[in-house]
């Protein structure tokens, strides 16, 4: 298995009890042949899926599918005001 950021890594031993499993799941996202920062599109699946196994592999499949959609989702507010940038680590999030 790939080697996470390190600011991942500690997300997911923080959020989730089975860490390897939760590994798992987002493993196939580093493989995304995309001109975006994986690690950002890692950082929003796992954001949004609020340290749900099943929430979790839903957006990895919807990042695989268009990582645009949980960039959009994690990042910005309904009114397209962007709250959160994934490009940097979870501790340097504005909100």
């Amino acid at each position: 298995m790939k080697k996470f950021e390190d600011d991942i890594e500690v997300w997911i031993k923080n959020n989730y009890s089975d860490t390897e499993k939760a590994k798992r799941i987002i493993q196939p996202l580093l493989a995304l042949d995309t001109e975006i920062n994986l690690s950002r599109i890692i950082r929003c699946a796992l954001y949004l899926s609020e340290s749900d196994y099943d929430s979790l592999k839903s957006y990895t499949d919807k990042a695989l599918n268009d990582p645009r959609n949980v960039l959009w989702w994690a990042e910005y507010d309904n009114r397209n005001v962007q709250k959160r940038d994934f490009n940097y680590s979870f501790n340097k999030q504005m909100a």
